[in-house]
C-alpha cells in the first residue's frame, strides 16, 4: 500500500501541470527547402526541392556565375522541372536536360515558385557545380591477413565525370588519398588508366576499412558507390596454464604467479614465446600488476604484493594476430582482522528497518565476494539468528572503516546484528547487538456508503483506526487519517481530504458524490513509534 500512496501523490502533482495544446492553421504559399545536383553531379541536372499547401504548377531557376555582383547578369534559367521520386523524398523535382556550364563552382540560384491557387515564391539557394568523382573495383588483398601474412595490397581505379561536357574519363595522375582504420592512413597517385595500388600493414586487431578518396584540383563530389572495403586481421587463439590457482601469503609478502602461455597453430597447441602476460589484481582500496614476457618455451612467472585477499587475472594479452587468452584467476590469501563498530538499526513507518555500521579490516578492504556484511535478525536476541539481507561495504580510508547500510522488511520488533563471516583472508566478526521497536496500527471496518449514490449526494467514508499495544488491539484516537479516491478505469489515487479518529478509534467525512471508483482510509503520517496502515478498498457507483 505504501507504494501506491507514493505514486498517488506523484501522479495527482503531475496532473495539474497538464493542459491542451490549441492548433494553429494558416494558408501556406510555396516554400523552397533546397537546390542541388543529385547523387551524380556529372549528370548536369538540377534538383529542387519545395512545397505549398497546393500542387506547384511552375518552377524556374536563375543561376547566377560564381562570385557575380548581385546585380550580375543571369547566366543561364531552366524550367523544365519533373516530379521526381528517384531520392525518396516527396515534393523532389529536377530537370530532364544537362545543364552545359562554361565553369565549375558555387552558382547563386534564384528560384521563381508558383502553386495550383496562384502563391508565388522568389528564394534564393545556391548550386554546386562539379566534378564528379566514381571509385570503381576497389580491393583490399588480401581482407583477412593473419600472422604470416601481415601486409595489405589496396588497388583500385577512379573515372571522373564532367558535367561541362557530360564525358567519363579515366582520372589520370590524380593524388589519392586511403584512410586505413586499422593501419596508417597513405597517399598515392593514379596511372594513366586511371588505377592506383598500394600496400600497408594492419597494426590494429579490430575489423578495419580502407576508403580511397580522389582529390582533383577542381571541385569534385565522389559517388558514394564502392567507398571502401573491410579488413580484418585473424588472430590466433592463446591459452594459459596456471602452476596454481590457489597461494597463501602473509600480509606484505609478494605472491609469485607462474604458467605456460601456448597459441594454437597448424592445427595443435604450441609454446608461445616473447608474448606479454598481463597479471593484475585491484579492489577499491588498491591494485598491483605484473607484466612479465614469455621465453622461448612459453613459461612465464611475475610477483605481485597485495594489500589484501583478492583474485589475480592472468592473460595473454591480445596483439594484431593474437587473441586474449580465456581469463585465469589466481586467489591469493592474506588473512586480517576485522571489527564491525558503529552499529545501529532504525525502523520506518513503513516497517523497513535500515541497519549500517562499520566494518574494520586493518590496512584495506576486502575484496569481490569477501566484501559482504550480513544483516540478522533474532526474535529474543539470542538464538535464531537470520540474515535478513546482505550488503557490500562502500570505499573508504582503511583507517576509518568502510560503512556499510541496507534497508529491508522487519517485524515491527526484533534484535539485530552486522555478521562479517571472514575467511580465509579475514577473520569473523560481529556487531553488538540492537533492539528495535514500532506500534503496528490498523484501520477495520473501513466503508463507503451509501452504495449505490446519484450525483452530487453525499458519499461518507467510515472507519476505525486501532493501535497494537500491551498485547492487544485497541483504538487510537486523535490521528489524522488521509481518505484517497481512485476514478473508475484510472491508476492514480487523487488526495481527498484528512479527518481525525475519535477516542473510540471511528471517523468518517462526507464527500460529494461526481464519479464512479473506488474509496480508501489511510494513516499515512503516524509519529515515530507507530506504523502506517491502510483500510478496506471499497468501489462505489455514482447512477
Amino acid at each position: 500500500m505504501r507504494g501506491r500512496l507514493a505514486l498517488a501523490c506523484a501522479s495527482v502533482a503531475a496532473g495539474l501541470l497538464l493542459g491542451p495544446v490549441p492548433a494553429a492553421h494558416a494558408a501556406v504559399a510555396p516554400v523552397l527547402y533546397g537546390v542541388g545536383s543529385g547523387d551524380h553531379p556529372g549528370e548536369g541536372l538540377v534538383w529542387v526541392s519545395a512545397s505549398s499547401d497546393t500542387a506547384i504548377t511552375s518552377i524556374t531557376a536563375h543561376l547566377y556565375a560564381p562570385g557575380s555582383a548581385a546585380d550580375a547578369q543571369e547566366v543561364t534559367e531552366v524550367s523544365d522541372f519533373t516530379p521526381d521520386s528517384s531520392t525518396g523524398f516527396a515534393n523532389t523535382w529536377r530537370t530532364t536536360a544537362p545543364l552545359r556550364l562554361a565553369d565549375l563552382g558555387t552558382y547563386r540560384v534564384v528560384v521563381d515558385l508558383t502553386d495550383a491557387d496562384g502563391d508565388t515564391t522568389t528564394a534564393e539557394s545556391t548550386y554546386q557545380y562539379e566534378l564528379e568523382a566514381n571509385l570503381t573495383d576497389l580491393q583490399a588483398t588480401p581482407q583477412s591477413p593473419d600472422y604470416e601474412h601481415q601486409d595489405v595490397t589496396v588497388s583500385g581505379g577512379f573515372t571522373v565525370t564532367d558535367p561541362r561536357t557530360g564525358e567519363t574519363t579515366p582520372a589520370a595522375g590524380a593524388e589519392v588519398d586511403l584512410e586505413i582504420s586499422n593501419g596508417d592512413d597513405k597517399t598515392t597517385t593514379t596511372g594513366t588508366d586511371g588505377r592506383f595500388t598500394t600496400a600497408y600493414a594492419v597494426d590494429d586487431p579490430s575489423s578495419g576499412t580502407v576508403n580511397a578518396w580522389l582529390r582533383p584540383a577542381e571541385p569534385w563530389y565522389q559517388s558514394r558507390a564502392n567507398e571502401s572495403v573491410e579488413v580484418r586481421a585473424v588472430q590466433s587463439d592463446t591459452r594459459v596454464t596456471l602452476d596454481a590457482t590457489e597461494l597463501d601469503v602473509e600480509e606484505g609478502q609478494a605472491a609469485t604467479v607462474s604458467g605456460t602461455a601456448e597459441v594454437y597453430l597448424d592445427g595443435a597447441w604450441q609454446p608461445l614465446a616473447g608474448a606479454d602476460v598481463d597479471e593484475i589484481w585491484q579492489s577499491d582500496i588498491g591494485h598491483a600488476g605484473a607484466h612479465p614476457v614469455t621465453d622461448a618455451d612459453g613459461r612465464f612467472s611475475g610477483q605481485l604484493t597485495m594489500s589484501s585477499t583478492g583474485s589475480v587475472e592472468v592473460q595473454v594479452r591480445s596483439g594484431t594476430f593474437l587473441k586474449w587468452s580465456p581469463l585465469q584467476t589466481v586467489k591469493v590469501y592474506v588473512a586480517k582482522k576485522t571489527s564491525l563498530t558503529d552499529f545501529t538499526a532504525t525502523l520506518n513507518k513503513y516497517s523497513e528497518l535500515t541497519a549500517k555500521g562499520m566494518l574494520h579490516t586493518g590496512s584495506s578492504v576486502p575484496a569481490g565476494v569477501d566484501n559482504k556484511v550480513e544483516l540478522q535478525y533474532s526474535a529474543d536476541g539470542k538464538t535464531g539468528w537470520t540474515t535478513m539481507k546482505t550488503v557490500t561495504p562502500g570505499s573508504s580510508d582503511p583507517e576509518s572503516g568502510a560503512s556499510f547500510k541496507g534497508t529491508f522488511d522487519a517485524p515491527y520488533k526484533g534484535y539485530y546484528r552486522a555478521h562479517f563471516k571472514g575467511g580465509r583472508s579475514w577473520q569473523e566478526s560481529y556487531s553488538p547487538v540492537v533492539y528495535v521497536k514500532r506500534t503496528p496500527t490498523r484501520i477495520v471496518d473501513g466503508n463507503a456508503s451509501p452504495e449505490p449514490v446519484r450525483k452530487g449526494r453525499t458519499i461518507t467514508y467510515k472507519g476505525k483506526l486501532q493501535h497494537y499495544t500491551s498485547g492487544a488491539w485497541k483504538a487510537y484516537g486523535g490521528q489524522k487519517v488521509k481518505i484517497l479516491f481512485r476514478p473508475k478505469g484510472a491508476s492514480t489515487w487523487y488526495d481527498m481530504g484528512n479527518t481525525y479518529t475519535h477516542s473510540d478509534g471511528t471517523f468518517s467525512k462526507g464527500f460529494t458524490a461526481s464519479k464512479d471508483g473506488t474509496w480508501v482510509a489511510v494513516l499515512l503520517y503516524p509519529n515515530s513509534t507507530h506504523l502506517v496502515s491502510s483500510g478496506r478498498e471499497d468501489y462505489v457507483d455514482v447512477t
